[in-house]
């Protein structure tokens, strides 16, 4: 009885993160696909792809609360990088939370 119950406890588990990295992958490329539609990459690089105007991806994720970044994204005065990063207003709360989780993907 033990044996089985461990055994449907771990075929659980592995379902679950097969689940879960189903999500993941969904979301990731959700943000991608929003990353190119709204122009990041003119200024920002993802993956040594795109502008060198302003901090890469990679450089954001090291230095950016997913607090800082949801504030750059939407903010109730739209008003984001001193003028120069267009205003995301047009964005839903799920799209600028897929970007958030993407250049953050750590709570």
């Amino acid at each position: 009885m033990d044996r089985t119950l461990l055994t449907v406890g771990i075929i659980f588990l592995l379902c679950m993160m097969v689940l879960v990295n189903r999500s993941m992958a969904q979301d990731d490329g959700h943000a991608r696909k929003l990353i190119n539609s709204q122009g990041c990459k003119a200024c920002h690089s993802l993956e040594n792809d795109g502008g060198n105007a302003a901090p890469s991806f990679e450089e954001m994720r090291a230095r950016l609360s997913r607090q800082e970044i949801r504030l750059k994204l939407a903010n109730p005065a739209h008003r984001h990088g001193n003028g120069r990063i267009p205003d995301f207003s047009n964005l839903d709360e799920n799209e600028i939370e897929a970007l958030v989780v993407f250049i953050q993907p750590k709570p």
